[in-house]
């Protein structure tokens, strides 16, 4: 049974759903994520948090974008409700000369998930599969009314000692 759709699946279609999930990641004091799929989603306690229902009126589903025939990327942010998104891109966890900036992204990130950036305000992180198998599709955001909160906050965070001693450096 699926809590996403309100409709009965079988389990081969279960498993299939978390071959591939996305996982949307919420930082604000404690870290919680939830993967999904097309049909499922679930967080380290096998349930539906609250969080991630709030995000969208009636679930229909990832976005798939094709770039060519045999190439794509998800884009989920595009069917959550009252959001604005801060940042998207992609990442990957191999970088070389020319990703060094997706590093540092990644050691920002790194940041605030563990807590050593605090954030004042819920900041989502939405990590989607590509069709390159070494990067993932990257969506930072917030909920609409934060916003402006958020932005300030992360220009403030920007120029302190504190972020460039544990991201930029």
């Amino acid at each position: 049974w699926s809590e996403l759709t309100d409709e009965s699946y079988c389990y081969g279609c279960y498993e299939s759903d978390f071959e591939a999930p996305s996982q949307l990641i919420l930082i604000h004091g404690d870290t919680s994520k939830v993967r999904f799929g097309e049909y499922f989603a679930q967080d380290d306690d096998a349930e539906v948090p609250s969080w991630f229902t709030e995000l969208f009126d009636k679930w229909d589903g990832r976005e798939y974008v094709r770039t060519d025939g045999w190439r794509g990327h998800y884009d989920t942010e595009k069917k959550f409700k009252d959001i604005k998104v801060i940042a998207t891109g992609w990442t990957t966890g191999w970088a070389d000369e020319t990703t060094q900036r997706k590093a540092k992204f990644n050691q920002w990130a790194e940041s605030l998930a563990d807590g050593s950036i605090p954030t004042p305000y819920p900041i989502y992180f939405l990590s989607e599969p590509t069709s390159n198998v070494f990067s993932a599709s990257m969506s930072v955001f917030c909920k609409e009314k934060d916003y402006e909160n958020v932005t300030n906050w992360l220009n403030e965070a920007e120029s302190s000692v504190d972020f460039h001693k544990k991201v930029v450096n």
